[in-house]
């Protein structure tokens, strides 16, 4: 039995976690030092959650993150920087109308801001890779995907309608014959690939399906399994900006510095697929 909250528990929660961020980013209705330096030389940008780790430098002990490199770059602009879920991300710019930059967990996000009229320019990153994040040791045995719906596994699944792995997770289970609406073992329902991770971390499931560089930051508390190429599905990592933004040309300093070789060579770092 899948421990899930209720369908109006779960709209309620999905709603919340689009409004509130987007009111807080709205600064309530007054504009402070913040918003004028934005409007000034400012972008704002909207990112994916598991996209985090490069873009802080969390992780890679010593090594400056994206986001600090590009400021040692270009002091005269200032990033503001929002994380989660692609498709709340993606509803929060519908909402709000308003941001200079989109970098989703999976390019079918972009697809979508583009059929919204929302997008200017594109740049390619890198491509996420999914993986099976398993407790340390792999005390069940899990070879596989199709293993992760055996009796006595407790699976953690990140949320279809939220999150990009949650979106592509029901065809993972497709391509290795199980279908997701027959998992009766899920115990865990996270909103971003990272929520999921912890849940195995914390011993709270057993398994979970995640991007690799959200697993590889629990070398201790988990390990992962490969899924087999021809049986897993990948994201493509790409960045959008947005006609909405106000300062266009310091957006797209950004996004040429994120897909360009320094930008990379972090994402490398951090376990990504790097075209």
């Amino acid at each position: 039995m899948k421990a899930n909250s209720t369908p109006f528990n779960g709209a309620f929660r999905l709603i919340l976690l689009v409004v509130v961020p987007a009111v807080c980013l709205s600064g309530c209705g007054r504009a402070g030092p913040a918003d004028e330096h934005r409007d000034r030389a400012g972008v704002m940008f909207l990112c994916g959650a598991g996209l985090r780790p490069p873009m802080d430098g969390a992780g890679v002990e010593g090594e400056p993150g994206i986001l600090e490199r590009f400021r040692a770059e270009h002091s005269e602009i200032s990033v503001e920087t929002t994380y989660g879920a692609s498709n709340l991300l993606l509803g929060q710019l519908k909402l709000i109308g308003t941001a200079d930059l989109f970098f989703p967990g999976d390019d079918f996000y972009i697809e979508e801001a583009k059929r919204e009229g929302f997008v200017h320019a594109t740049r390619e990153v890198a491509r996420f890779v999914p993986v099976i994040m398993v407790a340390p040791g792999n005390p069940l045995e899990i070879e596989d995907a199709s293993d992760l719906a055996a009796p006595g596994v407790r699976l953690a699944v990140a949320e279809r309608r939220a999150a990009a792995i949650g979106r592509i997770t029901p065809e993972i289970f497709e391509n290795n014959g199980v279908p997701f609406d027959s998992l009766s073992n899920i115990v865990f329902t996270g909103v971003t690939a990272p929520e999921v991770a912890q849940a195995v971390a914390l011993g709270h499931a057993d398994a979970t399906i995640t991007w690799r560089p959200v697993a590889e930051q629990y070398p201790r508390d988990g390990t992962w399994i490969e899924i087999a190429p021809e049986k897993n599905v990948f994201s493509r990592l790409v960045i959008a900006v947005l006609k909405t933004s106000k300062n266009k040309d310091a957006a797209m300093k950004f996004a040429e510095f994120l897909s360009g070789s320094e930008g990379r060579a972090v994402f490398e770092q951090y376990h990504y697929d790097v075209p």
